[in-house]
């Protein structure tokens, strides 16, 4: 039986994100820590980035898609995806980032070990 919240819920916002969206969506998908959700806010894209995401939710249960009645920019959005997690921990990616398998199980494994941290953040390539 799978319990009702995942441990991280991942924020992705998305303005006309097209180009790379799927391969993004993609390494989320590819991780090895697998308890998650993702919430894609759609800051009103004008190309397919807001399909390509619905094309993803409708085949994984994992990930929601919620789209923004006008543009609000990348603080809005935030602030949107925040009002729908339901994880115990939040990460952030963007609609460009391709993220490493191991970066959840990483972050998840540093935050349990260290229980007086309440942030991580990684480096990029």
């Amino acid at each position: 039986m799978e319990k009702d919240n995942p441990t991280i819920s991942i924020i992705m916002p998305v303005n006309n994100a097209e180009v790379f969206l799927a391969e993004s969506i993609d390494s989320i998908i590819a991780q090895t820590f697998t308890d998650w959700e993702l919430i894609v806010i759609d800051d009103s894209s004008t190309d397919r980035s807001r399909a390509i995401a619905q094309g993803y939710a409708e085949r994984d249960a994992r990930i929601r898609v919620v789209s923004n009645t006008h543009e609000k920019g990348l603080a809005g959005s935030l602030n949107c995806g925040l009002s729908h997690v339901r994880g115990a921990y939040i990460a952030r990616a963007d609609g460009d980032d391709i993220n490493v398998p191991e970066r959840l199980q990483i972050e998840y494994n540093y935050l349990q070990s260290h229980p007086s941290i309440d942030i991580v953040g990684s480096w990029y390539e």
